[in-house]
């Protein structure tokens, strides 16, 4: 990690769909969000927000995990819930979310 990256846990550039995200409100339901990154203790992704979501917003999410040589041979989803720990505008139209996971991960394969 670089000097001064306060992390615990190694980010994985992981671009995964976003099946279900529910604590924004029913703006979101719609939209195709994806995750930019995934690491076992959070996770970033970008949303079409008109202003930063409030800092410790709690989320519940659904991802879309692909077959993939080294972990599965079916497509399956990954349920959890979190915080906001970070927001950041990436442009006049989508703001970056830092979401720390607030329970361990439930896979379905």
């Amino acid at each position: 990690m670089a000097h001064g990256d306060r992390r615990k846990h190694r980010r994985t550039r992981l671009r995964l769909r976003i099946a279900r995200l529910e604590g924004f409100g029913p703006a979101l339901q719609e939209e195709d969000l994806w995750t930019s990154d995934v690491c076992a203790g959070g996770m970033l992704f970008q949303v079409p927000l008109p202003s930063e979501p409030n800092l410790e917003t709690s989320l519940s999410f659904e991802l879309n995990v692909p077959p993939g040589e080294g972990y599965s041979s079916s497509a399956g989803r990954i349920r959890g819930s979190g915080r906001v720990v970070r927001a950041l505008p990436v442009s006049d139209k989508m703001t970056g979310v830092a979401v720390q996971f607030t329970q361990p991960l439930s896979l379905d394969f």
